[in-house]
């Protein structure tokens, strides 16, 4: 794929829609393509991840605990954003649901980019605060729309 094209996806990502061209086109270079087949695992729940993954095409699972526990990801999504910045452990394992074209984003990619272009930094700061502050504001709309449950702690144990 030609690297105005992943820019292109790049730019279209919220974690890095701040960043300018010359930024994701030095991304875009500094990442790896992977290709996985269907039934690849790409990583392990509690492995470290080193960077995160763009889906360009195809399908991923990210099974939380003995296959029950699923997410769906497609096209377009992006595994595990908080390791662009800051060394995490995969929260589940990641699995090819089908033939599947993933870009890999290293941490170190994004952390050369911050570097070399100190004023993103603050412009990324103040977006991953915006974008945080509104999750907040979602959550409390829907604990509004919620009924009130009753949790163990404030529940009276009658002796």
């Amino acid at each position: 794929m030609a690297l105005q094209d992943d820019v292109n996806l790049f730019y279209m990502q919220p974690a890095l829609r701040v960043f300018h061209d010359e930024a994701l086109r030095f991304l875009a270079f500094s990442s790896e393509e992977v290709m996985a087949q269907a039934g690849e695992v790409l990583f392990r729940k509690g492995d470290k991840a080193s960077g995160a993954y763009l889906i360009r095409n195809g399908q991923l699972s990210l099974v939380t605990t003995d296959t029950t526990e699923t997410q769906e990801l497609f096209s377009g999504d992006l595994v595990d954003e908080s390791a662009l910045l800051a060394e995490v452990r995969y929260r589940a394992t990641g699995i090819a649901r089908a033939p599947t074209n993933l870009i890999f984003i290293p941490r170190l990619a994004v952390h050369r980019v911050l570097q070399e272009y100190p004023d993103l930094v603050v412009t990324w700061e103040n977006d991953i605060v915006k974008r945080l502050q509104d999750v907040k504001l979602t959550l409390e709309k829907v604990m509004k729309i919620l009924p009130p449950s009753e949790h163990k702690s404030e529940q009276k144990t009658e002796d």
